[in-house]
């Protein structure tokens, strides 16, 4: 399957003026071909031989979770370090959704204070993407501090 996000100036001049968040496209080409395209960049394009849909949706999930530590990091007067995710799924194919995330955040630097680890860990709950799912899928999140 490949997809394709799309953007078109148009659109998201329009969604700007009207203090709206850009728009993404998304496109199927039949064939299991598709491609995403976001603003202002060139088209990401997947087949679901290589690259499934919900890859996209786990792989925001891990970024969205580490930018969302660093910005509440800032807020309390330190940085997240170089950082990592590595997410695996666990699918319930009755309810046709992901049962289960288990996330491995590995953290580069490992000399956080303990309260500023209960500061990062508390942050990537508040991922915006994380807090957007099904609140039945359960989250398995291990931090691993001083792990390249």
């Amino acid at each position: 399957m490949l997809f394709v996000l799309a953007f078109y100036a148009n659109t998201n001049s329009f969604a700007q003026q009207q203090n709206m968040p850009p728009v993404i496209k998304s496109e199927f080409y039949g064939k299991g071909k598709s491609a995403i395209v976001a603003p202002n960049k060139e088209p990401f394009i997947a087949d679901m031989e290589n690259f499934r849909p919900i890859d996209f949706l786990i792989g925001g999930y891990g970024t969205c979770m580490m930018g969302t530590m660093d910005n509440i990091a800032g807020k309390n007067g330190f940085n997240l370090s170089e950082a990592r995710t590595e997410i695996s799924t666990d699918y319930d194919s009755d309810k046709g959704r992901i049962a289960k995330i288990h996330i491995k955040c590995f953290i580069k630097k490992g000399d956080y204070t303990a309260e500023q680890k209960q500061i990062l860990e508390d942050a990537a709950k508040q991922c915006p993407i994380g807090n957007s799912l099904h609140p039945d899928i359960e989250k398995n999140i291990k931090f691993l501090y001083g792990v390249e």
